[in-house]
């Protein structure tokens, strides 16, 4: 079965600067790759001038903060909140993007998201 992997901002960097263990991990994997349209935001924002990172995005499926997302977004945040357990908004969005569509989240900052995992959000293991 082909795996549906949404690549976080963290990853989509170590991809351009040819990190040979994301490159090892990619080898070994039969997926299908994804990223958010909030992690092209961070790509693009981040960027130095001289990166051209066009070529990766265009090779990526691309998703977008629908209503549905948008939704399970709200009602985590207002769960965390009546916790006082806060979240970077965007670390949410992305999160809130692969709980609706069924993807895993490939990223190294898994404690952003860890405590997201109860929500559905999956996080593969690859090191």
């Amino acid at each position: 079965m082909v795996r549906k992997i949404c690549l976080d901002s963290d990853v989509l960097i170590s991809i351009m600067n040819n990190d040979l263990r994301v490159k090892t991990i990619f080898q070994s994997l039969d997926s299908h790759f994804y990223t958010t349209s909030i992690n092209s935001f961070e790509i693009w924002y981040g960027r130095k001038d001289s990166e051209n990172i066009s070529e990766l995005l265009q090779s990526l499926i691309k998703l977008e903060l629908d209503d549905h997302s948008a939704r399970i977004a709200a009602d985590i945040l207002r769960e965390l909140r009546r916790k006082g357990e806060l979240i970077d908004v965007k670390d949410l969005f992305i999160a809130s993007i692969c709980i609706k569509n069924n993807l895993e989240l490939f990223t190294f900052n898994k404690k952003h998201f860890e405590r997201l995992q109860k929500y559905g959000l999956q996080l593969p293991n690859f090191e």
